[in-house]
């Protein structure tokens, strides 16, 4: 397996805490230009996620405000926790291992079957730490085709195709006890649900769960609570949707940006709401808070983020 080391770019951040209607809402202006996967590391109490287009591997330590930054050397598009100290990143075409302490990226496997003009996407650890599942889109510039997969990787190394036919794929989560797998498309703005055997890393065919377009919230990046509410980032309409168990929206969050990307449960108490957001190239003015991170508090309760459970010596 072939190896870099990525030198780490540190400074001290400070947070804006915003005033009504957005009060509870505390904004971190990073500016990030697509960012997107935050997973909450219990471990050393830190956010890590992703800016896809930068692309860099981003770090904050909210209590001290310290954020740590990785320019990566390609486009990237997940972020999961693997051993303590160490992530996968889902990279153009690639899977690889990155060690938050010594900055070493290191090769895990290709996944050969993408064509040239797709690019990984999205990726979440299932509920047991078995699998890694994620997926890909087409990353042409103009109208999109359905040209995307689900992957279910093994800690071997193997990679299975397990859906096809996407043209984003996007917002991953399971249900609280792990029998339901929830996926989606930005694209077209469906969501789907299939079951799931976590013993096999396999899904059942795929039931659309709900839709949302353009000006209530296309889907992004979700998770479901610990009460079984799909919880989407509206990308288009500048909000979270709350989607009951039957596919009904029962809540919708108004947020100081325009295109969220992924919300994260996280911090000490896990009581707080982080969202990841993203500029869209095309706008012709950038609004104060787009592309920055939020922070707000929160009673949700929902998934932590799981590890997934590859040897030490496979990394």
């Amino acid at each position: 397996m072939s190896a870099i080391t990525l030198i780490a770019n540190k400074e001290t951040v400070t947070p804006k805490e915003l005033s009504p209607p957005f009060d509870g809402i505390s904004v971190w202006s990073f500016r990030n230009r697509v960012g997107e996967s935050p997973v909450w590391d219990t471990d050393s109490e830190c956010l890590i996620w992703i800016d896809i287009r930068a692309p860099a591997l981003c770090k904050l330590n909210p209590e001290t405000g310290l954020l740590t930054r990785w320019v990566l050397p390609e486009i990237v598009g997940a972020v999961a926790l693997a051993q303590p100290g160490c992530v996968v990143l889902a990279l153009h075409h690639r899977l690889a291992f990155f060690d938050l302490r010594s900055g070493v990226l290191t090769d895990f496997v290709k996944v050969s079957t993408e064509p040239a003009f797709n690019r990984l996407n999205e990726g979440r650890v299932s509920p047991s730490g078995r699998w890694f599942i994620f997926g890909s889109m087409d990353d042409r510039d103009g109208a999109k085709m359905p040209t995307g997969y689900l992957y279910r990787a093994e800690t071997t190394g193997e990679v299975t195709q397990i859906h096809q036919n996407l043209t984003i794929a996007n917002g991953f989560s399971w249900t609280p006890d792990g029998k339901w797998f929830y996926f989606s498309d930005s694209y077209p703005g469906k969501v789907w649900r299939a079951s799931w055997d976590e013993a096999a890393g396999t899904m059942g065919q795929p039931q659309l769960f709900t839709t949302s377009l353009e000006a209530d919230g296309r889907p992004d990046g979700a998770f479901i609570d610990d009460e079984g509410h799909y919880v989407s980032a509206g990308v288009s309409a500048g909000c979270i949707n709350v989607f009951a168990n039957d596919g009904s929206l029962t809540r919708r969050i108004s947020l100081p940006l325009r295109a969220p990307s992924m919300p994260c449960i996280g911090g000490k108490k896990r009581d707080r709401l982080f969202i990841t957001s993203l500029i869209r190239p095309h706008w012709e003015s950038v609004g104060e808070f787009d592309g920055a991170l939020l922070e707000l508090k929160t009673a949700w309760t929902g998934p932590v983020s799981a590890r997934w459970q590859v040897l030490s010596k496979s990394i």
